[in-house]
């Protein structure tokens, strides 16, 4: 997270739109919306071979992003108030299954992460602190519950909007973690804007109140 920069009322930081096109990669596309032209195509075409460097294979985890925007030299905090795998993950029959592949890779990731230079903070992060990141030009990546996502984008919440803006989602299950990236906001109208991997092109916009961020 940044500081230091004067308090604006609205902000919109640009970004090229990159949406997903599997089930389990808005991980990866929120990292590639953030990175150079050159670094977003090098993961598009190399997609496959960085996976499986990583070790994440299909299943990524925040931490997993945390390493990737380390790798290509994303200067960043990742914020969290779980060191490891959120408890809480195994309620939920989906979790539960990766739970079963993936935690021991994801704890070791957490407990090597001072060595590789990966800086991660147990805390939790208040609005107040994202805005101001947001007010300085910087983009933030934040996982979200994808069934409390709210969109206004569109001036009718038809089932079929909703069902777009959660077209990498399973919504019959409680909790759908689901990455988007936060890119600016206007607190007059008490918004922030954020681009979503699994729509479209579109800049969207929710009320602060109502994104729950899952830290």
């Amino acid at each position: 997270m940044g500081g230091g920069a004067r308090e604006i009322d609205s902000i919109e930081i640009p970004l090229v739109h990159v949406k997903q096109h599997l089930s389990w990669d808005c991980g990866i596309s929120a990292v590639m919306m953030v990175l150079s032209d050159k670094d977003r195509i090098y993961i598009k075409e190399n997609l496959e071979e960085i996976s499986r460097q990583e070790g994440f294979d299909k299943s990524t985890w925040t931490i997993d992003l945390a390493y990737l925007l380390h790798k290509f030299g994303v200067r960043h905090l990742y914020a969290t108030i779980t060191l490891g795998v959120n408890p809480g993950y195994s309620e939920e029959d989906f979790y539960l299954r990766v739970l079963k592949k993936d935690a021991q890779r994801i704890s070791d990731r957490f407990s090597t992460a001072d060595l590789n230079d990966v800086k991660v903070e147990k805390r939790s992060v208040e609005i107040a602190e994202i805005l101001d990141h947001l007010s300085s030009g910087n983009p933030a990546i934040i996982l979200v519950n994808a069934n409390l996502l709210f969109c206004d984008t569109c001036t009718c919440h038809t089932k079929k909007c909703l069902m777009q803006v959660l077209g990498c989602c399973n919504s019959s299950f409680a909790y759908q973690g689901h990455y988007i990236v936060l890119c600016g906001f206007n607190k007059m109208e008490r918004k922030v804007l954020y681009r979503n991997p699994s729509v479209f092109n579109i800049l969207t916009c929710g009320k602060t109140i109502q994104l729950e961020i899952d830290q």
